[in-house]
């Protein structure tokens, strides 16, 4: 288990720590705004630490240095503490067994699963703006294969907030500010449906239903092109009851009245027969 019982030199607000976009590490306390310096081991440290909240010094020191024996990556830990401390007093809280960012640290990732947390949750209010989801993509140039599988995984997360956002905004009919949350979801990944259907929700509450017909065929081309598969059934219920309504039945003359398919878009064509 985890010690709880950690403790920082001070307690002293004003550090921000940003890894969205890049890293940037400010101290903003009444001295104003000044950049920490940081090494790049340091960088490491400090960002697993905000990523993967308090961790065990054994953990920590074979995620530095993978390739250390043990007793080897251990001082190098002890000193890498030493060094970071001198570059801030307040950056760390240490234990004999656990490490954790210091209390006065504020980080953005936290933040924004906070608040996409907030989203699902449903709870009345204005919400948190677009632009927290869109802030850039995780340490952008880090390789180490751990911070791969956060920047994914935050990438994933970021993509749902933009959909419950979207979402929120159709719910409070506000399609013309839900519209360009939802194309900056699909943008972001085009083969995610879950994105491209929202796009065309919004179109058609925004009673533009010929570009939420060409939004559908263009994700059902790029399905089909780059997959082999079709929207899902889901999907073409969107549309489907409008297809229905633009295209009524007809009389034809010498003929039953019958539906003609022929002037519908191909997907579209597909989805009223589904």
């Amino acid at each position: 288990m985890i010690d709880g019982n950690i403790d920082s030199d001070t307690n002293s607000p004003g550090l921000r720590l940003r890894l969205l976009g890049g890293w940037r590490l400010h101290d903003v306390s009444a001295d104003g705004d000044v950049e920490v310096p940081t090494t790049v081991t340091m960088r490491r440290l400090l960002a697993a630490l905000a990523l993967r909240g308090p961790t065990h010094r054994g953990a920590a020191a074979t995620l530095l240095w993978p390739d250390s024996p043990t007793r080897q990556a251990a001082g190098s830990l002890r000193e890498l503490l030493w060094r970071t401390r001198q570059a801030h007093p307040d950056l760390l809280c240490v234990s004999r067994e656990c490490l954790a960012l210091g209390r006065s640290v504020q980080v953005d990732v936290p933040a924004l699963r906070r608040a996409i947390a907030e989203l699902a949750r449903r709870r009345p209010g204005a919400g948190p703006a677009a632009a927290e989801f869109t802030a850039g993509e995780l340490l952008p140039g880090w390789t180490e294969p751990w911070v791969e599988t956060e920047r994914e995984q935050l990438r994933q997360l970021q993509l749902v907030g933009l959909e419950l956002l979207a979402d929120r905004r159709l719910a409070e009919r506000a399609p013309s500010e839900a519209l360009p949350i939802a194309l900056a979801a699909a943008a972001t990944e085009p083969l995610r449906e879950s994105a491209q259907r929202m796009v065309v929700r919004a179109h058609l509450a925004m009673g533009n239903y010929g570009q939420a017909v060409a939004q559908f065929e263009r994700f059902s081309d790029l399905l089909d092109e780059e997959l082999g598969v079709r929207p899902s059934r889901e999907f073409a219920d969107l549309l489907r009851s409008r297809a229905r309504e633009e295209y009524r039945p007809r009389p034809v003359s010498g003929h039953p009245i019958r539906s003609d398919r022929s002037i519908l878009p191909g997907a579209l064509a597909i989805a009223v027969d589904l």
